[in-house]
């Protein structure tokens, strides 16, 4: 097993709480989701950097077959909780039409499983450069896949298109998984500064509002845009600083994100969709009406906790590790 940076990890569970936080009953609410976007939308990136960043090392050992052994746990782990949620979608909805498109084959069967369907193209991407020698290429893609992620969307509209959002999204793991597997080989984080990472993030959510002021005055909604251009900086930022940040190995905090980040992210629609049913039908007051997301993630947590705990595996079965032992120790 890859030795772990508890930082990365501590980063990787603020992140997952970000999009459990965003995709709450906040996002009914444009101003704040437009906060939400400001802070957050550097965590979907930054999984996908943490992704190539480990799978180089992975890698590096083991090489071809380090893509069989990732490429088969995504796999197993995307079938399962797409068949959770085809279940869910059938129960909630009482049938299954709204699947009855081809963007299911890209989304999976509820939206926010893009991330995983773009992970699995993203390392058959990385494995035809690698397996032909191309390597050297990769930056080049990158930074084509970003221009074209951003051309897709938000700025589809500048050139007349009309381009579906999922598009973009199926595109935005190449250019990190990329990067994150150059951050690894060439240890990019030990030859820039602190102070730089500081610089990228803050220029990068400079210009994200200034992102946001141009397309507002297009008529677009930057607020539900998962990628600006500032994200880029910001999210390179936040990763090269959680790589040069110490956090001790036993730290609670990069436990929880090494355990429970990926299982917040599978499941935050299932619980957000029970608190938005809850508060449709339930009369509480304003105070606990802006609580309930903070009192929902806690509650998550404190069942992944528990069912980690006196049920493993069932928690390794939720969050798609079919045949692998626990993979962590509790720290003290």
């Amino acid at each position: 097993m890859e030795q772990r940076n508890a930082s990365i990890d501590v980063f990787r569970f603020f992140a997952a709480c970000l999009v459990f936080i965003s995709h709450s009953v906040y996002s009914n609410h444009p101003s704040l989701l437009a906060l939400l976007g400001i802070v957050g939308r550097w965590a979907l990136p930054f999984f996908f950097l943490v992704s190539g960043y480990y799978f180089e090392k992975s890698y590096a050992r083991r090489s071809v077959s380090a893509f069989s052994k990732t490429i088969t746990a995504l796999l197993s782990a995307t079938l399962f909780i797409n068949l959770f949620y085809l279940v869910f979608v059938g129960l909630t909805e009482g049938t299954l039409k709204p699947l009855a498109t081809h963007f299911t084959l890209l989304t999976g069967t509820y939206f926010h499983l893009w991330f995983l369907t773009s992970l699995l193209v993203s390392y058959v991407v990385l494995w035809f450069f690698l397996t032909y020698k191309l390597t050297r290429l990769l930056p080049y893609l990158a930074i084509a896949t970003i221009v074209l992620v951003l051309l897709l969307t938000p700025y589809n509209y500048l050139f007349g298109m009309s381009a579906h959002p999922i598009y973009a999204r199926s595109l935005l793991s190449i250019p990190f998984l990329c990067i994150g597997f150059f951050i690894a080989r060439y240890s990019v984080d030990v030859n820039v500064s602190r102070p730089t990472t500081y610089v990228l993030i803050a220029v990068g959510i400079g210009i994200q509002l200034i992102e946001g002021w141009f397309l507002s005055n297009g008529g677009q909604d930057s607020s539900r845009v998962n990628f600006l251009g500032g994200t880029f900086f910001v999210s390179i930022g936040m990763f090269l600083l959680a790589l040069q940040l110490v956090v001790r190995s036993d730290s609670v905090l990069g436990y929880y994100g090494r355990r429970y980040s990926f299982p917040l992210y599978l499941y935050h629609p299932f619980i957000n969709y029970f608190l938005h049913k809850t508060l449709e039908v339930t009369s509480i007051g304003e105070v606990m009406y802006w609580l309930s997301p903070i009192v929902a993630l806690a509650a998550t947590l404190l069942l992944f906790i528990y069912l980690d705990k006196y049920a493993p595996t069932v928690f390794r079965v939720l969050s798609g590790n079919l045949s692998r032992p626990k993979l962590a120790e509790k720290p003290n």
